[in-house]
């Protein structure tokens, strides 16, 4: 029997998705929401035609739903916790439908759920061996990083029961980029220090993880907690990232869209001081070296469920400090993409391409690269950044045209003129 379920948003039924018979899943929007005075906004690709109907290609789910769908081993994990069968996309949504990012939920519809309670009338108790395990993972969360959403009190950290949801996400360090996590955490509090609006965020031991989550960690590593800005005491803030806005599924998050068309997006629907807050992160990014802010890692954020935002700073990480890792932009910068041909002419060609001022663009650019060297005497990234990961940004920041009249600054001990790393 083809699956249908209810879309909520802020708890309000937006519409259903339903998979056909031949197994095409689509989203429509019912009545009573397009009918509603303020209505609490799901994505702004669907702002211009509530009446169509939104299809997925071939039995994918439509790419807004696509985004919210959980990720590399996280997926695994959560498909073989929860017996979900491989690429089963639909069901391993709904799996995770009650915990979702920003402040979507996934149900049965009322019919499904009709039968559903028939099917289970005389439920079997569970079999002894199950009948104690540890709560299933049933919360998504995107990225390829390996990372869980999880309930913290001081530092002592737990998986979120049935009908809990995580104030926290913890990422896990990486055999395969060592030290990833200091080098994040250390990031965000470079970006905190410099100005830009960054969720609270901590360096804890493994040994603080929940025992389930133990043998996922590599021993004597530390993880990274952040608070979850989709998440407030009693409630969800709604957000979506810009795969979600562009109507890409997440296979593209890399492709088609450059930085010059998110911030006309920033701009358009967030307006002009969107624009120079999207600028300034964009010079943030290049000035920390990041060739990983694809479009999944930049979100629009609803406070009011209505009005967007940009959302806080998120995934910062210094990617240069691992040599495998090409150093190009992850998405064109107005027809570059290698970090040592921003120069200020393409910053004068993504402001043309953006339709803003070349004046304004370039010194909100170019402030933001001065106060991001400045925020590193006064923030605690060079205490946490790892020596090599420091050694390869001062190579960097030396050679990129953009940076290299400020690396003098970076690198300086204050008081002492002497360098750092």
């Amino acid at each position: 029997m083809a699956r249908a379920f209810e879309v909520l948003i802020h708890g309000v039924i937006a519409g259903s998705l339903t998979e056909s018979d031949m197994g095409r899943v689509a989203f429509r929007f019912y009545d009573s929401y397009r009918e509603l005075v303020r209505r609490p906004v799901l994505g702004q690709a669907f702002e211009d035609d509530l009446y169509r109907t939104y299809p997925g290609k071939n039995r994918e789910l439509p790419p807004f739903f696509a985004n919210l769908v959980p990720e590399g081993q996280l997926r695994e994990l959560i498909e073989h916790s929860a017996g979900v069968a491989h690429g089963d996309d639909l069901a391993l949504l709904a799996t995770v439908g009650s915990d979702l990012p920003g402040a979507v939920e996934l149900r049965l519809t009322s019919e499904q759920l009709a039968m559903a309670q028939v099917d289970d009338e005389e439920p079997s108790p569970p079999p002894p061996d199950v009948a104690h395990e540890e709560p299933a993972l049933r919360f998504s969360l995107a990225g390829v990083q390996l990372k869980f959403s999880v309930l913290r009190e001081h530092e002592k950290l737990a998986l979120p029961a049935h009908d809990k949801r995580g104030a926290w996400i913890v990422k896990l360090d990486s055999a395969k980029f060592p030290r990833l996590v200091e080098n994040e955490f250390a990031t965000l509090e470079w970006a905190r220090a410099a100005g830009f609006n960054v969720p609270e965020c901590h360096l804890q031991s493994v040994g603080t993880l929940p025992d389930p989550l133990q043998q996922y960690a590599i021993s004597d590593t530390n993880v990274l907690l952040i608070r979850r800005y989709d998440r407030n005491v009693d409630a969800r803030v709604h957000q979506e990232d810009f795969a979600q806005v562009v109507n890409f599924p997440p296979r593209l998050k890399y492709h088609h869209i450059s930085y010059e068309q998110c911030a006309v997006l920033v701009r358009e629907i967030v307006g002009r001081e969107g624009y120079f807050e999207f600028v300034r992160r964009l010079a943030f990014v290049i000035a920390t070296g990041n060739v990983d802010a694809h479009l999944k890692n930049w979100s629009l954020l609803y406070p009011d469920a209505v009005n967007a935002t940009l959302s806080p700073l998120y995934d910062q990480v210094c990617t240069i400090a691992w040599p495998g890792l090409k150093p190009e932009l992850a998405l064109k910068l107005a027809g570059a993409k290698p970090l040592l041909r921003v120069t200020r002419e393409v910053i004068n060609r993504f402001a043309r391409r953006a339709g803003m001022d070349e004046r304004d663009t370039l010194t909100t650019f170019e402030d933001a690269v001065a106060r991001t060297a400045e925020a590193w005497l006064t923030s605690r990234a060079a205490d946490v950044m790892p020596r090599q990961h420091i050694a390869s940004l001062r190579t960097y920041w030396t050679r990129a045209p953009l940076l290299r009249h400020a690396s003098g600054e970076l690198f300086r001990v204050p008081g002492t003129g002497a360098a750092v790393g």
